[in-house]
């Protein structure tokens, strides 16, 4: 099924998503759902698209049907999305956003460009890992591409030392598409 009346594979086009900001570290929430502190800092992929002659487009005609999905992995590459809890229940190692929507900002030279931002997502144990994002359309089919980040550290909360915010988080919150959760006075 097609939601866009477009059949879009056949426009020859070819998707890359990239991270431009990775996440370094945080802490283990556990079960604390409610005390969950977010990676830091936050994740921001930039999607690159080109058209059938090779040429960088932004497909606005297909904005509304993409997204960006997140899935957690070890360093090694290994599936760790979902894990046997201490009580014996299979539990998510993820919480918050992990579906994005494409969000068309300016990049720091004024330029438009489409990303998928992940400002809430948060990792429920201690430990060494990496996030996987797959680029869909809605519509279904396989990914139309795939990236990892570098691996992180999720650590106790009483270990955890959050970096500082990047200018790329106060660049893009400034410009109200994405919020990042930052206080305005601090930064102003």
């Amino acid at each position: 099924m097609n939601l866009g009346g477009i059949n879009f594979s056949e426009l020859g086009r070819r998707y890359r998503i990239t991270p431009i900001q990775q996440p370094e570290r945080s802490a283990a929430f556990e079960g604390a759902y409610l005390s969950r502190l977010p990676l830091a800092p936050p994740l921001i992929l930039q999607l690159d698209c080109w058209d059938s002659e090779a040429e960088l487009t932004i497909p606005y005609d297909e904005l509304p049907f993409l997204i960006c999905h997140l899935t957690l992995q070890t360093p090694e590459g290994d599936d760790a999305t979902m894990v046997l809890a201490p009580d014996g229940e299979v539990v998510s190692m993820l919480y918050g956003t992990l579906v994005a929507a494409p969000s068309e900002m300016l990049d720091r030279d004024g330029a438009q460009g489409i990303y998928f931002a992940f400002p809430d997502v948060s990792v429920r144990y201690v430990g060494r890992f990496r996030l996987r994002a797959s680029l869909h359309r809605i519509t279904g089919g396989p990914p139309l591409d795939t990236c990892v980040t570098e691996a992180f550290d999720i650590v106790t909360t009483a270990e955890y030392v959050a970096p500082p915010i990047t200018e790329l988080t106060r660049h893009f919150d400034a410009q109200g598409v994405v919020r990042f959760g930052l206080p305005r006075e601090a930064w102003a």
